[in-house]
């Protein structure tokens, strides 16, 4: 269902030479070459050896139809691979990634946890020469264990509040966002883009910022935009976060993969046109089969349905999507999206 038999033949030529990003699935990484270099590879699968790229982190997921895939971040320049403490570094000319992964921990322990993984994240990010936040991904077991604020995730979203605050990052700042559950046994894994260039935060109409959500979803709200775009000399990069089926600030739908992948749909729709009226050039952005979308799954038994359907929204070619067993923020819900796309 990943189509990511068509991705190995796109991976040999992946960077276009009009624009210095491109981003698309494959079976393997393949070696640097005067055209390209990897910034970063998201890696989903079960073994981590298959990739010593400096630039690959594995995240805990995999693909629901088995194998390993590579989420890869070609870039046309230089790249500079470093480690400081837990940080791993990649940086470009337009873009530095910074990724931090560290032991797992109990639903008790987790906000502190957290908090310090997030502490040495922004203190990397505060010395360096890209000062905007554009989106953090978030991987790590248990995302649901406990109850009510004791929960892993309430316990992380404090925990990434209390680093906020501590560096100054205002509710109307913050970053696209992506906060997933691992089934198995997997570190806390915080991968951080940042650009040169401004990120332009947008924010979905049909619902509540996420950090502006009530009391009920614990003592601090999570902390992200629903999405945004950086745009360079060469390209525009549009950002998802990850996107579920909520209005407002209530999940709708429980437990219902149909409806909630129409709500979910709608969602990313709305943050779309939010983000088209940024750029101030009449275009309309959409999701297509251009757009490198992640489709996390509570229940993997929902992939053929859910593989159809998208499939029918966003043009018959799934050679982008990638279907992942993950556990989501909330208990009720059962699917959620995030993705990138790249514009010329």
């Amino acid at each position: 269902m990943s189509g990511a038999g068509s991705n190995t033949d796109r991976a040999s030529d992946p960077v276009e030479h009009h624009c210095r990003l491109a981003i698309n699935l494959c079976r393997e990484v393949v070696p640097k070459s005067p055209e390209h270099e990897l910034l970063v590879g998201f890696h989903f699968g079960s073994d981590p050896a298959s990739s010593e790229h400096p630039g690959v982190v594995s995240i805990g997921l995999d693909p629901i139809d088995g194998g390993d895939l590579f989420e890869c971040w070609w870039y046309q320049g230089n790249i500079d691979h470093k480690a400081v403490g837990n940080a791993r570094i990649s940086n470009c000319e337009d873009y530095s990634v910074v990724v931090i992964q560290v032991r797992d921990a109990t639903p008790q322990n987790f906000r502190v946890r957290t908090f310090d993984a997030y502490q040495e994240l922004l203190s990397t990010i505060q010395w360096s020469e890209y000062p905007h936040l554009a989106k953090i991904w978030n991987y790590f077991p248990g995302i649901n264990d406990d109850d009510n604020d004791r929960e892993k995730y309430r316990q992380f979203s404090m925990g990434r509040a209390d680093a906020f605050e501590q560096f100054g990052i205002v509710d109307p700042t913050v970053p696209a966002g992506t906060a997933i559950g691992c089934v198995r046994e997997s570190s806390l894994t915080i991968v951080a883009l940042m650009s040169r260039q401004n990120f332009l935060s947008a924010e979905n109409p049909r619902q509540v910022s996420a950090f502006e959500y009530p009391r009920q979803y614990g003592p601090k709200s999570p902390k992200f935009s629903r999405g945004g775009w950086v745009s360079t000399k060469t390209h525009d990069l549009l950002i998802l976060s990850g996107t579920a089926a909520i209005i407002g600030h209530e999940s709708v739908h429980p437990n219902n993969v149909s409806m909630q992948f129409s709500e979910t749909l709608a969602n990313l729709d709305h943050v779309c046109d939010a983000i088209s009226g940024l750029g101030g050039n009449g275009k309309r952005l959409t999701l297509d089969d251009e757009s490198v979308l992640r489709v996390y799954l509570r229940d993997a038994g929902d992939l053929d349905f859910v593989a159809s359907e998208l499939a029918k929204s966003i043009g018959g070619i799934l050679s982008n999507v990638v279907f992942l067993n993950a556990h989501i923020c909330r208990r009720e819900l059962v699917i959620e999206i995030d993705g990138v796309r790249v514009l010329s």
